[in-house]
């Protein structure tokens, strides 16, 4: 069995070969697109049916996942492959019991060819099956050849897709700088905050009842985002790491992209300031750019 290539693939793509053989010209067509398993529809000529389970094998071998459409054209050599049949045997039996017809009712006059071609099934038109054994090695090869390119383009497009996912990565880094670079600011702003309400939690009088402390502590652990960053600075790390493997990525990261959402919700539910509020909606734009790249990678 041949190794997978290697390398990060997207699920569409396109391959295409042709090979001239002693039984007919031979063209062999791939087209993949998403989807979340491997999934193949042949479209093969009459008479090429049993080849059907083998050139799955040969896709399985190469992908593993698409929806992958393959196209086997064969164009015989010696042209039109279909037959005209004369089924003599009937025609005679009908030739027999038109004459016995015709004594019978007193009929004369001779019985035409055309009156027994008229008759059901008397000539049908049969088309030459196709030498399947003898055709599979050559659409084998065939196959191989439109397989690579195949596969040739889905690397190229992954590798597009990967170049466009570091981008996002960097940008989100450079927002979750910038909402740190924020916090001294934000933090203060909070603590002011959250003195004006503890102080009408709690008031003056000393008295504090179980559920005033329970809010007050809330507000004091809540405004602190720096669990958030961690998770999300190493969630980033995990997806570059993903990137760089020649591995099946595309259900990996979109779990990496759906726990980086989940941190961002968090920070932007908790950061109290404008400026950083801003680069939590722009880290969520590039969130939602990879979640829509990855749903393309195999």
């Amino acid at each position: 069995m041949k190794k997978r290539a290697g390398g990060i693939q997207s699920m569409t793509g396109y391959g295409r070969a042709s090979r001239r053989t002693a039984a007919g010209n031979i063209t062999v067509e791939f087209r993949s697109t998403n989807h979340r398993y491997l999934e193949v529809d042949q479209r093969l000529p009459n008479g090429l049916t049993a080849i059907q389970g083998r050139l799955t094998e040969l896709i399985q071998k190469r992908l593993r996942r698409g929806r992958v459409e393959a196209l086997v054209f064969v164009q015989a050599l010696q042209g039109d492959r279909r037959r005209v049949v004369f089924d003599e045997p009937l025609l005679a039996r009908y030739h027999e019991a038109l004459v016995s017809l015709k004594g019978r009712f007193g009929l004369k006059g001779p019985i035409s060819l055309d009156q027994l071609l008229a008759l059901p099934q008397a000539v049908t038109v049969a088309e030459e099956r196709l030498p399947t054994e003898r055709l599979w090695e050559p659409i084998r090869q065939t196959a191989e050849t439109a397989l690579a390119a195949l596969v040739h383009t889905r690397q190229r497009e992954g590798a597009r897709l990967v170049a466009d996912l570091r981008r996002q990565i960097a940008l989100i880094e450079s927002h979750a700088r910038k909402i740190t670079a924020r916090l001294p600011k934000a933090l203060e702003q909070q603590r002011q905050q959250l003195r004006r309400r503890l102080r009408e939690l709690l008031g003056t009088s000393g008295s504090r009842s179980v559920a005033q402390l329970e809010e007050a502590v809330a507000l004091v652990r809540d405004a602190d985002i720096h669990e958030e960053l961690v998770r999300l600075d190493s969630h980033l790390a995990h997806m570059r790491q993903t990137l760089s493997g020649h591995q099946l990525v595309g259900k990996q990261l979109d779990f990496i992209a759906q726990e980086l959402m989940r941190e961002t919700n968090t920070i932007g539910a908790k950061v109290n300031d404008p400026q950083a509020a801003r680069h939590v909606v722009e880290t969520k734009g590039c969130i939602e750019k990879i979640r829509e790249q990855v749903q393309n990678l195999e």
